[in-house]
């Protein structure tokens, strides 16, 4: 079983972004008003948002970071490291860590990665980071998590464009010797 504990370590800022458009499944004219109402009593989800095609995952990610960074009055060069988590990435190549890192104005010496992953993203994403800072030796570091993922669906897909919207998170973790950190449980199935 895939059970980790990861110490020393703690979360201390989180935000997000989202676009401003709104696209509500009950307008969605490829279901009956039948099938609408079952489809989010079972999943829940009445309204997502949607990116505008100029919009790519790294412009939610840096709004979040940004807000969040400028919020909390944090020092851009005591960032540490950067992790981009999504099956969205602006491009093949460049990693899009490297951008953030970049438009963020952070540390040529600052650690950064792509990871691609959906919907276990975050987690993976927090096990990974954390697994970092917890050896003390980075102090500081952003996990920023997102997607668009209306751009790789499309409206008349019933089983995909219900479900995702667009979005780009920030997370801010730091090193703290007395902080007991996370338990992981991660698994694939």
């Amino acid at each position: 079983m895939a059970v980790f504990q990861i110490k020393n370590v703690k979360v201390v800022g989180m935000t997000c972004c989202v676009p401003t458009t709104i696209d509500r499944n009950e307008d969605n004219p490829q279901f009956t008003r039948e099938e609408c109402d079952k489809l989010i009593a079972t999943i829940g989800v009445k309204e997502k948002r949607i990116a505008d095609l100029s919009i790519c995952t790294s412009d939610l990610c840096f709004q979040a970071a940004e807000k969040m960074l400028q919020d909390m009055n944090i020092n851009r060069s005591e960032i540490d490291c950067l992790f981009f988590i999504s099956q969205t990435p602006d491009y093949i190549l460049p990693a899009t860590s490297c951008i953030l890192q970049e438009s963020l104005n952070l540390s040529k010496e600052c650690h950064t990665i792509d990871i691609s992953l959906g919907c276990s993203g975050w987690v993976y994403g927090l096990s990974s980071i954390a697994s970092l800072i917890s050896a003390g030796k980075l102090r500081k570091g952003l996990l920023l998590v997102g997607d668009t993922t209306s751009k790789t669906t499309h409206p008349k897909d019933k089983s995909s464009w219900p479900l995702f919207g667009d979005a780009g998170t920030a997370t801010l973790l730091e090193y703290d010797e007395e902080s007991d950190g996370f338990t992981f449980h991660t698994a694939t199935d």
